[in-house]
């Protein structure tokens, strides 16, 4: 659909299509925790590569189906880009590093301290892409970064190099969803998920010699097609959602991980966080929720500030406020027009 007909449909059609991207984003988020859980139990049967090996070549044949149906065969000629390389090698590092925790860690404790890659991603567009932080962002990146690392519990007796994984795997993360930016839009998300499932199994395919792989039982290729299934449809959900619904509406419900990794955890593995852990999950997304926020109404105040420019100019002329020769010379009048804005 064009962009004109998009903006010429009625105006009681939107809340509903926005609905629809609600509802898309909470399946999402239950298909991404499936996903989880049925890898944690295939990897108590086989090991790391096997697994995620296994269920990347199933991913790749469901992307692959996606762009032939969708007719993007052209488009595979941008698989190779340097850029959606470079971002298929930070995913790629990404999983590895999260589903190694997740193996060796509850779900819930791995799911809460890689929600620390919003904060990280914001931290990081700082000094890579050049952005503005404000000092109460600072502040959540700051509280968010210290609930993980109480989850991550550092006390000498309890520490685990393990705990590590989840925080590192945050900022191969944040790493990972800055370089998308350099992805151009003639590429399809279908064409870089496949790109992304090659190189991981060309990883997977490294690592093998390391890891000594075995016949998966049944129930570990069930586990496996289950968990592939899960991913890719969690991952068609979230592009549906992110077509459909506003990114300020959606954010938020990516905490949704957290709560479903708890019920996953309590009725599948039978993992129950202590006090502390439950301290570090309330931080993390507590601080990620208020960085939207504060996003959001940036966003909201730029779009604002935006729309009422043109009126305010309009206005000046109006009233004579410029003249032809100040508009010649490239000055305003009065002078205060000319004052930067201030933050």
């Amino acid at each position: 659909m064009s962009i004109q007909a998009a903006t010429q449909r009625p105006v009681a059609h939107r809340p509903l299509s926005a609905v629809k991207g609600l509802i898309a984003m909470v399946g999402s988020m239950a298909l991404f925790i499936t996903n989880d859980t049925f890898m944690k139990l295939a990897l108590r049967e086989v090991p790391l590569s096997e697994g995620l090996g296994l269920r990347t070549v199933m991913v790749s044949f469901l992307f692959l189906g996606l762009i032939v149906a969708s007719g993007d065969i052209l488009a595979l000629r941008y698989a190779f880009r340097r850029s959606v390389l470079v971002r298929s090698s930070l995913d790629t590092v990404t999983t590895f590093l999260y589903v190694a925790a997740l193996a060796a860690m509850p779900i819930a404790s791995t799911t809460t301290i890689y929600m620390a890659t919003p904060l990280i991603t914001t931290a990081l567009a700082v000094p890579l892409l050049g952005e503005k932080v404000g000092w109460r962002s600072w502040s959540a990146i700051i509280v968010g970064f210290c609930g993980a690392v109480i989850v991550t519990r550092p006390d000498p007796a309890t520490f685990s190099l393990i705990a590590l994984l989840p925080l590192m795997a945050a900022f191969t993360g944040a790493a990972r969803d800055i370089s998308t930016r350099s992805i151009g839009p003639e590429i399809p998300g279908s064409v870089v998920g496949l790109t992304g499932s090659v190189v991981f199994c060309l990883a997977a395919a490294l690592l093998a010699p390391f890891e000594r792989w075995t016949m998966p039982s049944t129930t570990v290729v069930a586990y496996l097609v289950a968990s592939a299934v899960a991913f890719g449809g969690g991952t068609l959900l979230l592009v549906f959602a992110f077509r459909s619904a506003p990114i300020a509406s959606l954010s938020p419900m990516r905490y949704l991980l957290v709560f479903g990794a708890l019920i996953s955890g309590y009725f599948v593995f039978g993992d129950l966080p202590d006090a502390w852990t439950s301290i570090g999950m309330a931080l993390v997304v507590g601080a990620g929720l208020y960085a939207i926020q504060r996003e959001h109404a940036k966003s909201r105040a730029a779009r604002r500030a935006a729309r009422e420019a043109p009126k305010a100019g309009a206005v000046t002329l109006a009233a004579g406020s410029l003249s032809p020769g100040s508009l010649a010379k490239g000055t305003c009048q009065p002078a205060a027009a000319c004052a930067p804005a201030r933050d």
